[in-house]
């Protein structure tokens, strides 16, 4: 007699469903915590955050996302990465939802695993400063209360690479059991950075990288998607080799379960990608649909804002405060209106069976994140950044620098530099210190020496999955912007133990010509603003603008880059370092002292 042993997939998808009514509950309670803070703040969008509530709650709570409410910076945890980053709201008040589960379960019971740092979670109190100064932003930050974002996003397609350099800094450091997460909507999915994002992945074999897709067929604008792009997401992403499944009825718990889970747990013996998809409505239950809700959400205390208020309250027997009400018109009436409010629909959820449910499988999700991984090829007990060595230009080996007379491009100095550096890195850590790419041009920006050999260390060579699964020259086409946000995303995954104290992973890299700067500007003003911004420590990116003369030798007008370079100087003061060496000899000297600074 034998016993079968349920797949990881079929446990969640079993458990998942128990829990289907309580999860329901907590849908309620966030539709509405959506649209009381939009009500209030009079500004936001309603449409594509609605919308998304299922497959947000059941990738957080079915087992198929790693992840610790208490401690987002666990280094271990799943990345979440809003490419739809204008649908901040649901994040927000899912994470509130959530926090007020663990908040009121620790009051009732003293147990101190559902104990969370109110600095380090969205509460409801904080939802009164969406999209006020110093309040939760408009938009997704990696900061603060909202260290569950992975990467600052917003503008169109820009989480996309980003997304894809975290899954990358993962598989490379072997610690591919670790995914990330990133969700967009079928409008931001039309930017070329996610054609180039899903060329790169496959390429890559990024199987640690999971996109959902929330298909609703409409942006800001009054046409349906479908005019502009044909096919769907079956289409959109097999043929770039990613695994695909989906849900037709993207409102309904089982179908998106199950799809969820098959792309997290299913079997995936090639190592590709894979997109989660769910079809919805746009502004699903609140009144206003499709393009009509992305924008601006119903006027304040309108007809239209109390009618959805009806029908939680007919569900539940509450009585709304100021119910039917038009907008008081003062400040600390309104306020004291929305607290009230805020408070009567999570007494739904802190008053039902739900409340105990969700912290305790909180907690289940939290504790099951590792503290560490046997697959791991880094040591993270030592961290290169914190050797004094590695900025001592005046002690690098001779052979770096030129005899007077020689006659040397200052790109063959980057080549040596980085030849040099990533062995010293692996004669005394074991790793590369940087991990780098470039458009097609590796070897004519010299960015290709990072994988090179010196000394006698032949070289780290070509990161390709399945054959040199330790190459730090990470091969990539003319995908400018993604290259950007590989290196940018690569650069935010923080392996330390201590990752609110220091950083401990990948430095990146990326090269193209000068004249084509303005393509990479994007995602790297994005990490400038996470490095700022972040408790979490992340590293540093070495943007490489190659032939950064007014004209690139006989390329001329078309190729014309004077102005380029200033490009790479729009950034935070003090959170740039711009270094142009006059001659090969300062190559070493200048990046050295651009390491070197604090920030």
């Amino acid at each position: 007699m034998s016993t079968r042993t349920q797949s990881p997939l079929e446990e969640h998808l079993a458990y998942s469903r128990s829990q289907f009514e309580n999860w329901e509950v907590l849908k309620d309670v966030i539709d509405q915590l959506i649209d009381l803070i939009l009500n209030y703040r009079q500004s936001g969008h309603p449409g594509g955050s609605r919308s998304k509530v299922h497959a947000l709650v059941t990738s957080m709570l079915s087992g198929a996302m790693r992840w610790d409410i208490r401690s987002p910076e666990k280094r271990f945890g799943d990345r979440f990465v809003l490419v739809a980053g204008h649908t901040a709201p649901v994040i927000y008040t899912t994470l509130a939802a959530l926090g007020d589960v663990m908040r009121t379960m620790h009051e009732k019971t003293g147990d101190d695993r559902f104990k969370i740092a109110p600095h380090r979670i969205v509460l409801w109190e904080d939802l009164l400063q969406f999209r006020r100064r110093g309040g939760l932003a408009g938009h997704a930050e990696m900061e603060g209360k909202t260290l569950f974002f992975k990467f600052n996003t917003g503008p169109s397609g820009h989480g996309s690479p980003a997304a894809a350099g975290e899954a990358l800094a993962l598989m490379r450091a072997g610690a591919d059991s670790v995914k990330v997460w990133a969700f967009e909507g079928e409008g931001g999915h039309t930017t070329g950075a996610t054609h180039e994002t899903k060329n790169s992945a496959w390429g890559l074999k990024l199987k640690n990288l999971i996109y959902v897709l929330d298909w609703n067929d409409f942006g800001i604008d009054d046409h349906p998607v479908s005019m502009i792009v044909p096919g769907n997401p079956q289409s959109w992403f097999e043929p770039y080799g990613w695994r695909v499944e989906g849900a037709e009825d993207g409102s309904q718990w089982e179908p998106v379960t199950r799809a969820i889970l098959e792309i997290a747990h299913g079997d995936n013996p090639d190592s590709l990608p894979g997109c989660a998809w769910v079809k919805t409505r746009k502004g699903r239950g609140y009144g206003k649909y499709d393009y009509k809700s992305h924008g601006a959400p119903h006027k304040r205390n309108s007809e239209e804002f109390w009618a959805c208020r009806k029908e939680f309250a007919d569900k539940y027997g509450v009585t709304w405060n100021s119910f039917g009400e038009s907008d008081p018109g003062d400040g600390a009436k309104l306020q004291a209106q929305m607290e009230a409010n805020l408070n009567i629909a999570l007494d739904v959820l802190r008053n039902s069976p739900a409340c105990e449910a969700i912290a305790n499988r909180l907690v289940e999700v939290g504790d099951s994140v590792p503290e560490d991984l046997s697959s791991l090829r880094l040591d993270t007990s030592k961290n290169p950044l914190n050797d004094p060595e590695l900025y001592d230009f005046e002690n690098y080996p001779a052979e770096l620098y030129a005899k007077p007379g020689d006659k040397q491009p200052n790109r063959a100095g980057l080549g040596k530099w980085g030849a040099y550096i990533n062995a010293w890195s692996k004669a005394k850590y074991g790793r590369p210190l940087f991990l780098v790419c470039s458009a097609d041009l590796a070897d004519s920006t010299n960015i290709s020496g990072f994988g090179k050999g010196h000394g006698d260390f032949e070289g780290w060579g070509k990161y390709v999955p399945g054959v040199n699964p330790e190459g730090a020259l990470v091969p990539q086409e003319i995908t400018e912007f993604t290259n950007s946000g590989l290196a940018v995303g690569l650069a935010t995954v923080n392996l330390s133990k201590k990752p609110l104290e220091e950083f401990n992973g990948f430095l990146s890299g990326c090269s193209t010509y000068g004249s084509f700067s303005y393509l990479k500007y994007g995602p790297m003003r994005l990490f400038a603003q996470v490095a700022q911004d972040s408790d979490i420590k992340v590293g540093k990116v070495l943007w490489v603008a190659g032939h950064s003369g007014p004209e690139t030798a006989d390329d001329s007008r078309t190729h014309f880059g004077i102005f380029a370079p200033g490009v790479t100087q729009l950034f935070p003061e003090g959170h740039v370092v711009d270094v142009h060496p006059w001659e090969f000899n300062e190559v070493p000297v200048v990046i050295a002292a651009a390491l070197k600074h604090p920030k």
